[in-house]
C-alpha cells in the first residue's frame, strides 16, 4: 500500500462518519416528527408529520442523504426504538397495513432531493411540484401495500382520502421551508 493509498484511506473515513451523522440527525428530526400523530377511526394509518418531515429530508439534504436518513429511521424501528408514529416501537413493522407507507418514504426524499438538486434556486412552484411528485410517490405505494389488507377500492378510501387537505398543507409548508433555505425566488 502506497503512502497515496493510506492517505486517501485516511481522508475517506472522516466523510463517512459525516455521513453516518447527517443520517442520523435526519432520521432523528423525522422520529421527532412522527411523535405528532392523530389517529384516524376511520383508517389505520394514523395523521402525522412524518411526510413533512420526509419533505424536508430532501429538500434540504438532498436525494441520497435525504435518503439514508429514512433508511437510518426505519433501521431505528427495527430495533426496538419508539420512532414510528406515536411513540410505536415495531421490529416487524414490514408486515403491517403502514409498510407501504413507510418505504415509501425512502423513494420520496429520494426523488425530492434529485428534482430538487437539478434546480437548487429554483422557483417556488417548482418546489410545490417537487412535493407533489412526493406526495403522489407516498399514496401509490401506501395504497398499493395497504390494499393487500383491505383491496383498492377501501385501500384508496383508507389511505388517501383522509389525507387530501392534509398532504396540500403539508405540501405548501415544506416548499416554503425549502425556499427558505435554499434562499431565492
Amino acid at each position: 500500500m502506497s503512502q497515496n493509498d493510506v492517505l486517501v484511506a485516511n481522508q475517506s473515513k472522516p466523510r463517512i462518519l459525516i455521513e453516518l451523522m447527517i443520517a442520523v440527525l435526519g432520521s432523528c428530526f423525522l422520529a421527532i416528527m412522527s411523535q405528532v400523530s392523530i389517529p384516524l377511526i376511520v383508517t389505520p394509518v394514523p395523521l402525522t408529520l412524518q411526510t413533512l418531515a420526509v419533505f424536508i429530508l430532501g429538500g434540504v439534504l438532498g436525494g441520497r442523504r435525504g435518503a439514508y436518513s429514512v433508511i437510518a429511521y426505519l433501521i431505528q424501528g427495527c430495533c426496538l426504538l419508539p420512532v414510528f408514529a406515536g411513540g410505536v416501537s415495531n421490529p416487524l413493522w414490514i408486515m403491517g397495513p403502514q409498510a407501504g407507507f413507510l418505504i415509501s418514504f425512502v423513494i420520496t426524499a429520494f426523488v425530492i432531493g434529485k428534482m430538487i438538486e437539478r434546480r437548487p434556486q429554483a422557483h417556488l412552484l417548482y418546489y410545490v411540484g417537487a412535493l407533489v411528485v412526493g406526495q403522489l410517490v407516498i399514496f401509490g405505494l401506501g395504497m398499493a401495500w395497504l390494499s393487500l389488507y383491505l383491496g383498492m377500492p377501501k385501500a384508496f378510501m383508507c389511505g388517501v382520502v383522509p389525507f387530501l387537505s392534509g398532504a396540500a398543507l403539508k405540501i405548501m409548508v415544506g416548499s416554503f421551508i425549502i425556499r427558505f433555505y435554499r434562499g431565492r425566488k
